[in-house]
């Protein structure tokens, strides 16, 4: 019975002690079945591990001691806590006689006041006498306890991962044997856990006067089952994956595709992903949070183009009889999963970026329209006054970066294949790199380095259709072999009033060591890289660019061109700090290019004898009866952009014509060019 009491008027605390003995008897009988599941499960616990060899054998051991662990520790909090109610329930009993001999004494001193308040002298004295040998019980009230029961179970791995060649073995029944009583036994407990569960659920409504603490361990509880649910259906899953392979041995490898859904997060590796068939990979990618987490992998920094290229031919792509290169369902999954992602991935082919590339084109696109659909244009301040857009304006450039890269691939097709190798909106100015010709599979590929002022929204497609007619160039001087050039923007290209500024150069470097990396990485992985493969040409900054680069990593360069270059730094000596074999560095300048000077003022001029390029004419020449015009000005097109004059890599230029020479191994046919005398005035030496 409960009873509601205060000190002034008669009342009782609220605590029932049938519902305190419930809890007591669930707490004593859950922590008796926890303590003695350890003697139910550890002979079959035995029995399985005979057989079980390998990472998942060890994470099985791992998973029982755990679990063995979390059970002891549950029934010590168990025990606490029965041990807790009692002492509970003692404090109650103590403090409902304290307010019941309380209560009583008011009465009777109630009525010794009424007694006193009379007129009859004896009444009074039996009042007064009555005082005297009723003392007031105590009036302190017992302190109620606080009552806490804290247990989370821990979660168990059961992904081994790693990219080792490590084998595993098991007797799957025996595996299954152990799931099976597991699961008998984790129902024994499930009884306990409702028991338990309802009798402090009526405790704490019933047993108000207690204070209650921090108590977890009825989702502990069920957390403990529910990782002993999961390792039953963990031991089966990896039973039905030695039942499939037919044998009682099997590669770690594909242990992990098989059981890669319970990877935890950072858990997983690129080779894992690359074990999954392509069935199980689309499951994998399924989940938002796998996509993410590839999506991290791959975007790691310093992730080496040459594990990349193995991973990814690792996925699967068919080389066709004429050369080309089919993607496989994984990569094909993959690219339209993370288009983004692969389509500037270095050590992926450039025929799989192109794909995926041209999908992530198309939805920018629809992004960026619907975008600036609801973005306005001008935003007003608290004065009233119109300011533009920042975000606005950001979209606009991205817009005209989507025009102009797809206006590039237009030109760069103008003689065959288009290659789209990848294009970035977000980082900085937007960058891109468009091929004439595939790089995968082209005999020779040259990598073309623009200079300042050039991006995706401004001067990219003058640059592939540059790409375009230097591919053309080449194959009419090496008919029995195929070409590609990459027009190449990949980097911030500096201003004006930069370009005499070293930074822009150096950050470009980086991005174009990356790059070239990666293509002599996806090149050795399709066996088709020689010495004579990659050749680079630049012009005017492109010519910082691509020479900070090559003096700081060997880049299996067959040659280096420069034209209308605006300087190399003072730091590089000579070719021979470039890693380009001795005689293939090659370099011209036209009479007619007043600009390219400018960005030599502290630089060196490559045309120097002491630098030691070769260096070839862009003047006005007739070879073998065809006349070749000379480039008139610094630009690389111009007449067929409607100009009175010729850049340097207009079709029918000498420049071009040479430039095609060099690029594919005829350097030896070249026209000199003239040298200047001396190092140009504020030149700081080398």
């Amino acid at each position: 019975m409960s009873f509601i009491f205060n000190d002034s008027a008669a009342v009782g605390i609220v605590f029932d002690d049938g519902a305190a003995d419930a809890v007591i008897s669930a707490a004593d009988s859950a922590d008796q079945v926890l303590r003695g599941e350890g003697g139910f499960l550890d002979g079959t616990m035995d029995h399985a591990v005979v057989d079980f060899k390998g990472g998942y054998a060890q994470l099985f051991t791992q998973a029982c001691a755990i679990r063995a662990d979390d059970r002891a520790r549950l029934a010590g909090v168990l025990a606490a806590l029965a041990e807790d109610v009692r002492q509970a329930k003692l404090k109650a009993q103590e403090e409902k006689s304290r307010l019941k001999k309380l209560t009583a004494w008011r009465q009777r001193a109630d009525a010794r006041e009424r007694e006193l308040a009379s007129l009859d002298p004896a009444r009074q004295s039996a009042a007064l006498l009555s005082t005297l040998n009723d003392p007031k019980p105590e009036e302190t009230r017992v302190a109620p306890p606080t009552i806490s029961a804290v247990f989370s179970a821990r979660d168990r791995a059961r992904f081994a991962g790693g990219s080792g060649g490590g084998t595993s073995s098991a007797d799957p029944g025996k595996l299954r044997g152990f799931a099976s009583q597991s699961r008998a036994s984790s129902n024994v407990l499930d009884a306990e856990l409702g028991r338990i569960r309802n009798a402090w659920s009526a405790f704490t409504a019933s047993c108000s006067w207690v204070n209650k603490g921090i108590v977890t361990f009825v989702s502990g509880f069920e957390q403990l089952l529910t990782e002993n649910a999961d390792d039953a259906a963990w031991l089966e899953q990896i039973a039905a994956a030695f039942e499939t392979a037919g044998s009682g041995s099997m590669a770690d490898t594909m242990l992990n595709s098989a059981l890669i859904q319970h990877a935890s997060p950072g858990q997983v590796s690129l080779n894992d992903i690359g074990a999954l068939n392509a069935d199980q990979l689309k499951a994998w990618l399924a989940a938002p949070a796998n996509k993410d987490r590839l999506q991290g992998l791959l975007s790691q920094p310093g992730l080496d183009p040459v594990v990349t290229a193995k991973w990814w031919a690792g996925l699967g792509h068919t080389v066709t009889k004429n050369g080309t290169i089919e993607p496989g369902i994984s990569q094909k999954l993959l690219i339209e999963a993370l288009p983004g992602v692969i389509g500037n991935l270095n050590g992926v082919t450039a025929t799989a970026r192109n794909l995926a590339n041209r999908l992530r084109l198309a939805t920018e696109k629809e992004r960026i329209n619907a975008e600036l659909a609801r973005t306005p244009e001008s935003l007003f301040t608290s004065t009233g006054r119109s300011i533009p857009n920042p975000h606005w304006i950001q979209l606009q450039t991205q817009q005209k970066a989507l025009d102009g890269i797809g206006q590039a691939l237009v030109n760069a097709g103008a003689s065959g294949e288009a290659v789209l190798l990848g294009f970035d909106l977000t980082h900085g100015s937007p960058k891109a790199q468009v091929s004439a010709g595939n790089p995968d599979t082209a005999d020779n590929v040259t990598y073309a380095v623009s200079g300042m002022l050039i991006t995706p929204q401004s001067g990219f497609n003058d640059w592939a259709f540059n790409a375009a007619n230097l591919q053309s160039q080449q194959k009419l001087i090496s008919r029995k072999k195929s070409f590609a050039v990459v027009a190449w923007i990949n980097y911030e290209p500096p201003t004006v009033p930069t370009v005499n500024s070293g930074d822009a150069a150096r950050a470009g470097a980086d991005r174009f060591v990356a790059d070239l990396q990666g293509f002599n990485a996806v090149r050795e992985g399709l066996g088709n890289r020689t010495p004579e493969t990659l050749h680079v040409l630049a012009h005017s900054y492109g010519t910082t660019v691509t020479s900070n680069a090559l003096a700081a990593a060997e880049l299996d360069v067959a040659s280096f061109t420069m034209v209308g270059s605006a300087g190399i730094e003072k730091e590089i000596r000579n070719t021979g700090d470039l890693h380009v074999p001795a005689g293939q560095v090659y370099a011209t300048h036209a009479a007619g290019d007043g600009l390219a000077q400018m960005g030599r003022f502290q630089r060196q001029d490559p045309r120097l004898e002491s630098f030691g390029a070769e260096v070839f004419s862009s003047e006005e020449v007739t070879i073998d009866g065809t006349q070749y015009q000379g480039t008139t000005e610094h630009n690389t097109l111009v007449h067929e952009n409607g100009g009175d004059g010729y850049g340097y890599l207009d079709k029918g230029t000498t420049a071009l014509y040479e430039a095609a020479l060099t690029t594919t191994g005829n350097g030896d046919r070249i026209l000199p060019g003239a040298r200047p005398v001396s190092p140009p005035a504020g030149f700081a030496g080398r």
